[in-house]
């Protein structure tokens, strides 16, 4: 029976949305056969129990053992020579294992060292580091797909999850009025505020003689503007110098993502069959609290000073928009851009000025460009080399997600390089290696802005570089995001010098740092001074 479900039935299509369902069915089956064959056999019937334990076991034995068979020897990956750890091939359970730690970047790294390039890592799933994937899986003539990662909102979803081309394309056309050039400035004005009072945290530490905690700072500025962004309503953490207890319970909820993503069918049982407590629970509890931030924006619309946000472009530009369907749309958006949203500028700030701090002759760079340009305007920002240089390297060096954005070939497979992947093949190119490959770029895992200026030739395979995605699955808020990297380094620099703390010697924001689907950095502590 359980040869004949696997060979039948399993191996053909996606299971991940069924696992609670599989899981709660096989474990109520056994709780009954058990406990049946133990009164069985208090009443006599010892024969009909034997047979009852004998055949839930067969059961059980014959479909693990088809499972593992299949995949080792039979597997079309198997039998096409794709290399390695054996039994990374007979379960992902063991990849999530290895991301206990939320070291995954620094795990897969040591695969492609072992292995090469193009490395079973799943029973169905082949992790690729040549620098040609980016292209291959997102680019205009790809057919390749989102993964069954991206149904982790199920049955709610987002524009990041939804994973139909057709309507992933449609909802980011409504998502594009949000990112016009008169919305994006827009934007920058509203970020503009947030950076006033970043300085204003800045200078409270400077009067109080102290060091700034860097992490602090960095994402009480990414979570108050973002706030603002999508619901006009600030978490104000940079005015009260205080983590807000939603904020803290997302980041924990993050923590959760990083370790259990390489198994997307546990993500399902976690959510939906786990008890909520601890960090499943923060997760639900931030869903909760973005729905009642839609309902409460819907309610109380901002004043027209304080500039259109999210719920204003996707629920409020076209009138008649604002229906139920819609609603629930913005309910999953909502959670999108916070967690989405929120990591990418305070992650990319902290690794940027660890580095700075220890090169400052960049730092000297940039301040030269922007002693007397106006930081203020976004055209200006974008035109200075030195400053663009350092954050491109920063993202090249420390990818926001190192090792998520797993894709599925189509019917067709794919071809990547000169290797030829299969069908319904999950993919996975960690950007944190592929980015730091030593035949793509020259002293590869050294900061060293002037190869995107000044020194071309240290840039072998720019193909290798892809920080936002390519294509149809580029960063939507690439733009805004980029704009408020150039925005907060160039006010911090124009206004302030900076130093290590003492005893710090910034390199444990790279060395503590780990993959929780986004970096999370290790900490970092500066001391500030007017110039």
């Amino acid at each position: 029976m359980g040869l004949a479900l696997h060979r039948g039935l399993f191996i053909h299509g996606e299971w991940h949305i069924f696992a609670p369902e599989i899981f709660l069915s096989h474990s109520a089956l056994f709780s009954i056969l058990v406990p049946s064959s133990l009164w069985l056999r208090g009443t006599g019937a010892g024969y009909v129990a034997n047979l009852a334990l004998v055949a839930s076991l067969g059961y059980l034995v014959s479909l693990l053992s088809s499972i593992l068979v299949y995949r080792v020897f039979f597997h079309r990956l198997a039998r096409m020579g794709f290399k390695g750890p054996l039994y990374m091939s007979t379960s992902k359970l063991w990849h999530v294992w290895k991301s206990r730690t939320s070291l995954n970047h620094l795990f897969l790294d040591g695969l492609n060292k072992q292995y090469g390039d193009f490395v079973r890592t799943g029973p169905s799933e082949i992790t690729i580091f040549d620098p040609n994937f980016f292209n291959a899986v997102d680019g205009p003539r790809t057919e390749c797909t989102k993964s069954e990662w991206y149904d982790i909102l199920w049955p709610e979803s987002s524009l990041l999850t939804t994973r139909d081309r057709g309507l992933h394309d449609a909802r980011r056309r409504d998502w594009k009025v949000g990112f016009s050039p008169q919305a994006l400035s827009n934007h920058f004005q509203k970020m503009l505020k947030h950076l006033d009072g970043l300085c204003l945290a800045l200078d409270s530490d400077i009067a109080a003689k102290k060091p700034t905690q860097m992490r602090d700072v960095f994402y009480w500025l990414g979570f108050d503007f973002m706030g603002d962004f999508v619901f006009s309503r600030s978490f104000d953490m940079l005015g009260t110098r205080k983590w807000d207890y939603m904020v803290i319970r997302l980041q924990r909820a993050m923590s959760l993502l990083g370790p259990v993503s390489p198994a997307p069918w546990l993500i399902q049982l976690a959510f939906r069959v786990a008890p909520r407590v601890y960090q499943i629970g923060d997760w639900f509890g931030m869903a909760a609290w973005t729905h009642q931030q839609v309902a409460h924006r819907l309610d109380n619309p901002p004043k027209d000073n304080d500039g259109p946000d999210l719920v204003h472009y996707l629920l409020e530009q076209n009138e008649g928009v604002r229906t139920q369907e819609a609603i629930l749309r913005m309910r999953g958006d909502s959670l999108n851009a916070m967690v989405a949203g929120c990591e990418p500028v305070p992650i990319a700030l902290m690794f940027l000025f660890a580095e700075l701090v220890q090169k400052p002759e960049y730092i000297d760079g940039i301040y030269q460009e922007v002693r007397d340009a106006d930081i203020n305007d976004a055209k200006i920002l974008a035109k200075l080399p030195c400053l663009n240089a350092a954050i491109k390297e920063t993202l090249r060096l420390y990818p926001i997600i190192p090792t998520g954005g797993s894709r599925k070939t189509s019917k067709n497979g794919v071809m990547i390089g000169n290797v030829f992947i299969p069908p319904d093949t999950t993919i996975i190119g960690p950007r944190y290696t592929i980015q730091r490959r030593e035949d793509c770029f020259v002293h590869a895992n050294e900061f060293i802005p002037d190869r995107w200026t000044s020194r071309p030739e240290l840039v072998r395979n720019a193909a290798a570089y892809s920080p936002w995605g390519v294509g149809h699955h580029s960063c939507i808020a690439r733009v805004m995001a980029t704009d408020m990297l150039r925005a907060t380094t160039a006010r911090i620099i124009k206004n302030y010098q900076f130093r290590l703390a003492p005893g710090n010697t910034g390199r444990q924001v790279q060395l503590d740092m780990t993959d929780q689907l986004t970096l999370s950095p290790g900490h970092l502590q500066l001391c500030f001074a007017p110039r």
